[in-house]
């Protein structure tokens, strides 16, 4: 079994690799796509729907996939009583960067244009914040199944969702948020994703979807445990 993997995503390829004793190449060719726009592979050969995450949440929006409100022009077709901020991001971005968080009309027009620095924004979602989503988890979805879903814990200096963290057991009911994350990879047309969810008891809101997430802890060996009982068992 190989796993195709790319420069970024060469530190987690190389952890599930070392956890199952797999092989990787930085070629094209191979089982498993992890982290390549497209390879010649059986599982997530094309994963340009979760890159450009314009399309992701367009998409997310065809499938009622909850998620954040996506607003693609939003100073042509907000109603002056939509609440405000808003989030803009450009179709490429990487955690926080490009991130343009939007007060009113003028700062949604800034995003627009950007900078010499910063991206323009593309499109917009709607902000949901800590009293929506006293929440948030990853959940890591393989072939229709959540594999492991983790409850983000972050520090008391108030990193964002892009800060530092660490994970722990969820103890609330995750169920809902389960679904949600399994339509969201299906959505996309995934095989495997680790999905972003902000949440409350009630509700819950898909952020993104990572085809090629950075693993920790036992991580590495859920993903080398999954792909080799896919293989065994492929046709």
């Amino acid at each position: 079994m190989t796993i195709c993997y790319a420069r970024t995503s060469a530190p987690s390829a190389k952890r599930i690799a070392e956890a199952g004793n797999i092989v990787i190449t930085r070629s094209n060719v191979g089982d498993i796509n992890w982290g390549r726009a497209r390879a010649n592979t059986r599982l997530n050969p094309d994963i340009s729907n979760a890159t450009n995450k314009r399309v992701m949440r367009e998409l997310f929006a065809e499938n009622d996939v909850p998620a954040p409100k996506l607003y693609k022009f939003p100073q042509h077709t907000l109603p002056a009583s939509s609440r405000w901020p808003m989030v803009g991001r450009p179709d490429q971005h990487t955690g926080g960067r490009g991130f343009w968080l939007c007060y009113n009309h003028n700062d949604v027009m800034r995003a627009l244009r950007g900078t010499r620095r910063k991206k323009a924004a593309t499109h917009f979602v709607e902000y949901i914040n800590r009293t929506q989503a006293p929440r948030e988890y990853r959940v890591h979805v393989f072939k229709g199944k959540s594999i492991r879903i983790s409850e983000k814990l972050f520090g008391s200096t108030g990193e964002t969702a892009h800060g530092l963290y660490t994970t722990v057991k969820p103890t609330h009911n995750v169920n809902h948020v389960r679904a949600a994350a399994k339509k969201a990879v299906a959505a996309i047309g995934l095989d495997f994703g680790a999905v972003d969810v902000l949440a409350s008891d009630t509700e819950c809101w898909v952020t993104e979807v990572n085809a090629a997430p950075g693993l920790g802890g036992s991580m590495p060996q859920v993903y080398a445990d999954a792909f080799q009982n896919w293989y065994d068992h492929a046709e």
